[in-house]
C-alpha cells in the first residue's frame, strides 16, 4: 500500500484538532460554521488564482465566468463545485475554476447552484441542468462553440455533472469530455474504502453520511439514477476522466464507476492518486503532489477538448 504523501500528513497533523467537515451540521448554526470552516481551509491551502471571474446573475443560476490567461480552445467548460451539496461555491472556488481555465485554455463557467439543506435534492441538480443550458445558449458571448461543451466537477459537483452528461447524452448532444474528480456516483452501494479511510483523512465516513442526509432530506435514493448515475445505462457518454485519491472514503465508488463506464463501452480513463486525500484540488498551494496531480488531470482534459 502506498504511504500517505508527507505534505498531506503534515497538513493533517496541523488540522488534528479541527472538527470534522460536517460536525454539528444538525443545526442551522452548525451548518453556517461548517461553511466557514470549509472556506477558511480552502483559503489556507489552495493555490491563489491569477485573475478574477466575471459574475453573472442574469440566468437561472448565478455563474462565475473564468477566462483563461491564454485562450487556446473554443470549447465551453461548465463546472460544478464540491462541498457535499452543502458547502463551497462562490469566491471560495474561484482558484479551482480559474486554474481549470488557465490550464485548458478554455472559458470555464462555474455554476453557483443552490445548496442543501435549504435547497435539497433535486434542486442542485436542476440548477446545474438549467445553468448548463443557459451557458450553452450564451456561448457566443465568450466566443465559445456551443457544439463543443465539456463538463467538470469534484466530489458532489462530480455527481451533479455526471447527471448533466447523461442528460446531454439522452438529447443526442454528448459532451466532448467530462472530468470527474473523486466522484460519489452511487448512493446505494457499500464500499470498503469508506471503512478503510473513514477517519483522519479530511473527509470522514461520518461526513459522508451527514452530507448525504442533508442533501436527501426525505427523498429515498433507492432506484433513483439521478442520485446514482453509475446505476443507469451509461453507453453513449463522451470521453470521461475519473480521478480518485487513495486515502479517500469515496475511492472505491470512483473505481466502480470507471469500471461501469468501461463495461458500457465509454472511453474512460481512471486516474488514481494513491498518496492523496479527498479534496486535493484545494490543496495545490501546500501539497506539491496535489498540484502535480491537478496539472496532469488538466493536461489530459485539455487534450479531450482539443486544446
Amino acid at each position: 500500500m502506498t504511504d500517505l504523501d508527507p505534505d498531506v500528513a503534515a497538513l493533517l497533523d496541523r488540522w488534528a484538532d479541527r472538527p470534522a467537515m460536517f460536525a454539528g451540521t444538525d443545526t442551522d448554526e452548525g451548518i453556517a460554521a461548517a461553511r466557514d470552516r470549509f472556506a477558511d481551509a480552502m483559503r489556507e491551502t489552495v493555490r491563489p488564482a491569477g485573475a478574477g471571474p466575471e459574475v453573472r446573475d442574469d440566468g437561472p443560476v448565478p455563474v462565475r465566468v473564468h477566462r483563461p490567461a491564454d485562450r487556446t480552445c473554443d470549447a465551453l467548460v461548465v463546472h460544478a463545485h464540491g462541498g457535499g451539496w452543502v458547502l463551497g461555491g462562490g469566491e471560495i472556488y474561484d482558484p479551482v475554476a480559474q486554474r481549470l481555465a488557465d490550464d485548458t485554455g478554455a472559458v470555464v463557467i462555474a455554476l453557483d447552484y443552490r445548496l442543501a439543506p435549504e435547497h435539497r435534492f433535486p434542486v442542485p441538480l436542476h440548477d446545474v441542468l438549467e445553468g448548463l443550458a443557459w451557458a450553452v445558449d450564451h456561448a457566443a458571448e465568450w466566443d465559445a462553440d456551443p457544439a463543443r461543451v465539456a463538463l467538470a466537477g469534484d466530489s458532489a459537483g462530480a455527481n451533479l455533472v455526471a447527471g448533466a452528461a447523461l442528460a446531454r447524452r439522452d438529447r443526442r448532444e454528448p459532451v466532448v469530455g467530462t472530468l470527474l474528480v473523486y466522484p460519489p456516483p452511487d448512493f446505494e452501494g457499500r464500499y470498503a474504502s469508506v471503512r478503510e479511510n473513514g477517519e483522519g483523512y479530511v473527509l470522514t465516513a461520518g461526513d459522508v453520511v451527514a452530507c448525504s442526509k442533508l442533501y436527501l432530506g426525505s427523498a429515498n435514493p433507492k432506484g433513483d439514477v439521478r442520485l446514482s448515475p453509475m446505476r443507469t445505462e451509461l453507453a453513449g457518454l463522451g470521453p470521461t476522466i475519473v480521478a480518485t485519491a487513495g486515502f479517500d472514503p469515496l475511492r472505491d465508488a470512483g473505481r466502480a464507476f470507471a469500471e461501469a463506464l468501461t463495461t458500457a463501452g465509454v472511453d474512460v480513463r481512471l486516474r488514481e492518486h494513491p498518496a492523496l486525500v479527498h479534496g486535493f484540488l484545494g490543496l495545490t498551494g501546500v501539497v506539491p503532489a496535489a498540484d502535480d496531480a491537478v496539472a496532469a488531470l488538466h493536461r489530459e482534459f485539455a487534450a479531450l477538448l482539443g486544446a
